[in-house]
């Protein structure tokens, strides 16, 4: 049951920071104004009582005036009004209680207004009813009935004698309806309060969590991109902090990643020395057959030694200069096609800002990578607002859905086999994923319905590109 319930609740929370700050704080708040409500009970409370009291102190003023108090004999009253003559003070003991003492006190200043002097007046009973004679409590004090104040207490006269007096008085009220004093209450306590607290939730999140978005959006693109900018150094302390360690591992992987390149690339070319003393030698075998093998051996490493620079060339930055992406596409299959494969193109992509030599070789490994695994291979080209789209699609096997993500990482293959006949060394996609991104672009890879790839190349109207 625990479990069912954690489970529930945790599907229940919100997954935004903004909405779990919004509901902590809108949740205190109304629990907050819920438990304060003693308060406003209280004031409702001596609000309710405070109009009876002083119109009381108005209407038995003139009877403390009159002369002739007899005791035992009855008194002249306004309605609704019970008035004794006593020849000494009729009080007992009341109860101590708050609303009895604020009586006392009210109903002194009133008298003291009426009369211009101060009276002593003690006040025997002080209660709240609704119309039925029920006592107020939270539910008929929050209801739309009028309240009777009954007040009873006792006052010297001048002769000596003192003067009872048990009345009862509506409560004082606006004369507006209820139900609208109720609905301004709730808009103005609640509904305000709760539009406040979406407010400042708003500017808490606007100022003190837009900085964590763009350390958030750094982190996402610092895989596509190593040399992005640094993040600006702002926001509350523990920002600034993560910030500032943020830049500081951006700057220590780009010099592992280039320390890196550099290493692979000088071992990639000094290799390259050795394999033709190799050569050499081979041709001195007189086993033609040995010979055979060891020059296939030789072919394969330089093929991947190439590759290996190539992948390292192509996030080196290059000049860009305005290319006419029809002119590389066409120059592209003219090379490339076949019989078979005749490489058709559609649309038109226009004027680019780019590396000619770089584009071609980007559509040029995806279009070998099709004509490897596939045929009916056919080229689309799209141009947008935002720059030029050019997909390859083919009809052959594509890849698994679980690689799609990985094939396009360096030396990770589709095909495991290295054979001369099934493909490289699992570099081109990649290179042509590196070339799409220094171009500030994007490559991607999605099966198509029946069967086939389609590879996908975008490469924005930018005036320059990036280095990854």
């Amino acid at each position: 049951m625990r479990a069912l319930l954690g489970k529930t609740l945790g599907r229940l929370w919100p997954k935004t920071l903004f909405a779990q700050l919004t509901l902590i704080l809108v949740s205190g708040t109304l629990a907050i104004q819920l438990l304060s409500s003693s308060i406003w009970f209280d004031v409702r409370y001596a609000q309710v009582l405070e109009a009876p009291v002083r119109l009381m102190a108005s209407r038995t003023a003139p009877l403390l005036q009159q002369p002739g108090c007899v005791p035992g004999q009855p008194q002249a009253a306004p309605a609704h009004y019970s008035v004794t003559c006593s020849a000494s003070n009729p009080a007992h003991p009341s109860d101590n209680t708050r609303a009895v003492r604020r009586t006392t006190l009210l109903l002194n200043q009133a008298l003291a207004y009426e009369l211009g002097q101060e009276p002593s007046v003690d006040v025997l009973k002080v209660e709240l009813t609704d119309q039925q004679g029920q006592p107020l409590v939270w539910s008929s004090l929050f209801g739309l009935q009028t309240a009777i104040a009954h007040v009873g207490f006792v006052m010297p006269l001048a002769d000596g004698h003192w003067l009872k007096v048990q009345g009862q008085e509506l409560q004082g009220w606006s004369g507006e309806s209820a139900w609208a004093l109720i609905a301004d209450y709730i808009l103005r306590i609640y509904v305000l309060r709760i539009i406040a607290v979406l407010g400042v939730c708003w500017l808490a999140v606007r100022l003190c969590l837009r900085p964590l978005k763009r350390l958030s959006d750094a982190a996402g693109s610092l895989g596509e991109n190593l040399e992005q900018p640094p993040l600006n150094i702002e926001g509350p302390l523990e920002v600034r902090q993560a910030a500032i360690t943020f830049n500081a591992m951006q700057q220590r992987i780009v010099a592992m990643v280039n320390d890196q390149s550099f290493f692979l690339a000088a071992v990639s070319h000094d290799l390259r020395t050795p394999l033709t003393r190799m050569r050499l030698r081979i041709e001195r075998l007189s086993d033609a057959t040995q010979r055979e093998r060891l020059k296939q051996n030789i072919y394969h490493m330089d093929r991947m030694i190439t590759q290996v620079l190539d992948y390292l060339q192509s996030a080196n930055q290059h000049a860009c200069q305005f290319v006419d992406v029809d002119s590389v596409l066409r120059s592209l299959c003219a090379e490339m096609a076949t019989a078979q494969e005749p490489l058709p193109v559609t649309g038109q992509g226009g004027t680019l800002f780019a590396n000619g030599v770089l584009l071609h070789r980007c559509l040029q490994n995806l279009v070998v990578n099709a004509l490897r695994y596939a045929q009916n291979i056919d080229l689309e080209v799209e141009r947008s607002t935002a720059g030029v789209t050019i997909r390859i699609n083919d009809r052959g096997p594509g890849i698994k859905d679980s690689l799609l993500h990985s094939v396009m990482d360096p030396f990770v293959r589709a095909d495991t086999s290295r054979n001369n006949q099934s493909g490289g060394y699992g570099l081109g996609l990649t290179i042509a994923k590196r070339i799409a991104i220094s171009h500030q672009g994007s490559l991607t890879l999605t099966n198509r319905e029946g069967s086939g790839l389609q590879a996908c190349v975008f490469i924005p109207h930018s005036l320059a590109i990036t280095t990854t």
